[in-house]
This record gives structure tokens, C-alpha cells and sequence, in this order.
């Protein structure tokens, strides 16, 4: 079976159920930039399984701005806050789709690539139609505690 396809139904087994946990939990305002901070250490964690300390100082230096902007807006709710955490995470899953074009971690999973894009391309999505939402109604649930 191809690695991506595998990829997009572990992604869809694990994103569908992720959305419809934040929102019943109301967790969503703070998880999805928290998210967005930890994504390269995923990577980092790939580059140590194959104990090769050059990669995980590439992931670290290419995973700067994922972390810095999640961290960033984490505590902060807004509508600028949400779409720059939706424009973070859609920025990764065109990472994860060229990661290979820039340098390779023989430590990622065939399948990892797919399945984190997918992620990451359904979560920008899916806020970006959040703050669509947003500008439409004068509260909702991601702007609250």
C-alpha cells in the first residue's frame, strides 16, 4: 500500500476526532497555537531516532517560525490571532509536502509526510473558516476561555 495513502487515512482517523474533542472541551482558542509550536519537534525527535544531531539542528532552524509564531499567539485571542495560527499551520503542510526537497531525515516514517500535511492543510482550513465565522457573529467559542 502506498505510504500515502496510509498517511491520509491515519491523518483522517486522528484529525476528524481532534476538531470534535477541542470543541466539546472549548480548548480550541489555546490548543491549535500550542499545536503549531510543538510540530518540529516531531521532526526533531525523527532526526534523533537516527542519532543524527546535523538534522535535528536543521529541523530546529527550518521549525523556528512555526514555534516562534505559535508561541507567540498562544495566549492571545483574536481574529489576527487565528489566522496567523491557520497560515502556520497550512505553512507546514506545504513544509511537509517539499520537507524532502530541503534536507532528509531518514528517521520520518514513509507515511509521516501525508499524514502530517493533511493534518496540518485540514486544521488551517478549518480555522480559516473559524474566523469566517468570527467576522460573522460578535462572539464565538474560540475567542473564549
Amino acid at each position: 500500500m502506498s505510504p500515502n495513502i496510509v498517511g491520509f487515512a491515519v491523518g483522517t482517523a486522528f484529525i476528524v476526532p481532534t476538531i470534535y474533542l477541542f470543541q466539546v472541551k472549548k480548548i480550541e482558542a489555546r490548543m491549535w497555537p500550542f499545536f503549531l509550536a510543538t510540530l518540529p519537534t516531531y521532526y526533531m525527535l525523527f532526526g534523533l531516532l537516527v542519532m543524527d544531531i546535523e538534522v535535528v539542528l536543521k529541523e530546529a532552524l527550518y521549525g523556528l517560525p512555526f514555534i516562534t509564531s505559535g508561541l507567540i499567539v498562544w495566549k492571545i485571542k483574536s481574529y489576527a490571532a487565528l489566522v496567523i495560527t491557520a497560515f502556520g499551520w497550512l505553512a507546514h503542510g506545504i513544509y511537509d509536502y517539499y520537507h524532502d526537497f530541503f534536507f532528509v531525515n531518514s528517521g520520518v516514517f514513509e507515511w509521516y509526510p501525508a499524514f502530517c500535511a493533511l493534518v496540518d492543510i485540514v486544521v488551517s482550513l478549518y480555522l480559516l473558516s473559524q474566523g469566517r465565522r468570527i467576522l460573522q457573529e460578535s462572539e464565538h467559542p474560540l475567542m473564549r476561555e
